[in-house]
């Protein structure tokens, strides 16, 4: 028997290839979110998704670009987790 894996944006919920989608893992130290074990709560997400976030998904020619876009991107993940967060529906509890 066959079998058939579907692999779907956390965000915009729209089927992708297992390789169209970055994969983010999230851990809390500190406060409790629900549904969020130990390990974290691991996020995939397109690259439609990662650009309207910000983020910078094309790779560029230049060492020196990829480093100004690796310094973005983090800077972008820090501004924008729990924005993510909140679009997969995570709660917070105190």
């Amino acid at each position: 028997m066959a079998r058939t894996e579907v692999y779907t944006c956390d965000i915009c919920k729209q089927s992708k290839s297992k390789d169209d989608l970055a994969k983010i893992t999230v851990r809390s130290e500190g406060i409790r979110i629900k549904g969020v074990g130990y390990n974290g709560i691991t996020i995939d997400i397109c690259p439609d998704c990662l650009k309207k976030k910000g983020f910078v998904v094309e790779e560029k020619l230049t060492k020196e670009e990829q480093e100004l876009d690796e310094k973005q991107n983090k800077a972008t993940l820090e501004d924008k987790i729990y924005e993510i967060r909140e679009d997969m529906g995570v709660v917070f509890e105190e």
